[in-house]
């Protein structure tokens, strides 16, 4: 028995939907900078140190608990990045403090 032609069309239909929104994300034009406009570069760059910081000290603690860090290699890790983190936060609180004219 022959298929209907309508199921063919519907088919046909629901293979070109799904190409559509696979490739839509492809044909949106890039953006120019992922910073926006008037953001301080120096905030952006304290901030991103601060997350950096934050993301290796949690991954020291998963590789201590795994057992891939003795005691003194975690403790000396764990020093590390808590001194850039806090570093980056001084930095972050100087610029707030400068950006509000204190």
């Amino acid at each position: 028995m022959p298929v209907p032609f309508w199921i063919h069309m519907a088919a046909l239909l629901i293979v070109a939907l799904v190409a559509l929104a696979v490739s839509l994300p492809l044909l949106r034009p890039a953006r120019a900078s992922s910073h926006p406009r008037g953001a301080d570069p120096a905030r952006m760059r304290w901030s991103r140190e601060k997350e950096m910081a934050y993301a290796a000290i949690k991954e020291a603690e998963f590789d201590y608990q795994m057992g891939k860090l003795s005691d003194e290699d975690y403790r000396a890790l764990r020093a590390k990045y808590e001194q850039r983190a806090l570093e980056a936060l001084a930095r972050l609180e100087e610029i707030e403090r400068s950006g509000r004219g204190n």
